[in-house]
């Protein structure tokens, strides 16, 4: 027969320390303090003891997590272990569980919650383990916005050989606590160990409400290739607001062997309409093109695409619901993306200024 005991260690994003409570079913700290400004991520590490006088092939489940005052869940976790049958072994999840801004607001006007779950063993015996959920206009690390993108406030990049360039993630925060991550890149492209590798650490102390820029260090623009830049939290970036964050990619031409793409009409700051035609160079190996119109902001092109056509040719008209998205904007970009075969990107154009959409 097995028996489960489950100890719960749980931590917010502070890094607050652990501590031992007595009884069968122990949380450390007793609560955690949830800002109710906006979303935030709870670390919380559940440690389940399980006894075997025989050895055994056990699986460990969490179906769900369950908040008391309703709204949000966590997800399934689930571990087989072999026990060897002597006593007591512990099995430890890990979970990011997520408050949305729906849930903290529905907290703050309670003031504090329970979030609790079931752990069974494959004899059905469970034990019911509670962290307390505390409101609080402070707490714990929250982001309202993460985003990421180059120094010119684009998403892709063509640059030459030599080029200085950087990456820039931009948070939105509240709260307090430690965030820490690491700037990641892939390629170049046609050079082995494409994988993503870090290329610097970050750890900072946010505190308040605020505005921070991450900037990378120098991006390597010797070699000829496209590349693509991310940022991996370690911690306190919500669930759906980038846990990684997205890729950015960038290309260095100047190389025989790195195609480059060639806006050739309309000309810069003409107005689009159905009658426009948008044309380019075509791109060796390319089998489609994307089209992307994005909106300007500070700085020059931001990254927020407005609308997107593919393409299977060098030449497209914008379509009327196209520009019905893009109607009433003072100045847009737009700009062309070449993908291979199997869906890759091979080489990104500069953007180009248009007047607007009619």
């Amino acid at each position: 027969m097995h028996k489960i005991i489950a100890y719960v260690l749980t931590a917010a994003l502070a890094l607050a320390g652990a501590a031992q409570a007595a009884g069968p079913v122990s949380v450390s700290p007793a609560t955690v303090q949830v800002n109710q400004q906006g979303a935030s991520t709870v670390i919380i590490r559940w440690r389940v003891g399980v006894d075997s006088s025989v050895p055994a092939t056990i699986q460990v489940t969490s179906p769900t997590g369950t908040l008391s005052i309703g709204g949000a869940t966590g997800g399934v976790l689930s571990r087989t272990v072999r026990h060897p049958g002597t006593g007591r072994i512990f099995v430890t999840f890990t979970e990011r569980f997520f408050v949305d801004r729906t849930t903290a607001r529905r907290l703050a006007q309670g003031g504090t919650a329970t979030y609790s779950r079931s752990f069974t063993d494959i004899n059905g015996t469970s034990r019911v383990a509670s962290v307390r959920l505390n409101s609080g206009s402070g707490g714990q690390l929250s982001f309202r916005n993460v985003d990421i993108r180059f120094d010119d406030d684009t998403g892709f990049r063509t640059v030459e050989p030599g080029s200085a360039l950087t990456a820039r993630l931009v948070l939105t925060s509240a709260g307090s606590g430690i965030f820490e991550g690491a700037w990641e890149i892939a390629g170049p492209s046609g050079s082995a160990g494409t994988g993503f590798r870090p290329i610097a650490r970050v750890r900072r102390v946010l505190a308040g409400a605020r505005r921070t820029v991450i900037e990378s260090p120098p991006l390597p623009t010797a070699s000829p290739g496209t590349y693509r830049v991310r940022f991996v939290p370690g911690s306190g970036i919500a669930r759906g607001q980038g846990e990684t964050t997205r890729e950015i990619i960038y290309t260095v031409a100047g190389s025989a062997t790195v195609p480059r793409l060639e806006l050739l009409a309309p000309r810069a700051g003409s107005v689009l309409t159905t009658a426009s035609t948008l044309s380019w160079r075509p791109v060796t190996g390319a089998a489609r093109y994307r089209i992307e119109f994005l909106q300007a902001g500070g700085g020059g092109v931001r990254a927020d695409v407005i609308a997107a056509m593919d393409i299977a040719g060098t030449s497209a008209r914008p379509r009327g619901i196209t520009l019905r998205r893009l109607r009433g904007r003072s100045e847009i970009y737009w700009r062309v993306t070449a993908f291979d075969g199997a869906g890759n990107p091979i080489v990104t154009s500069p953007a180009r200024r248009a007047g607007g959409g009619s």
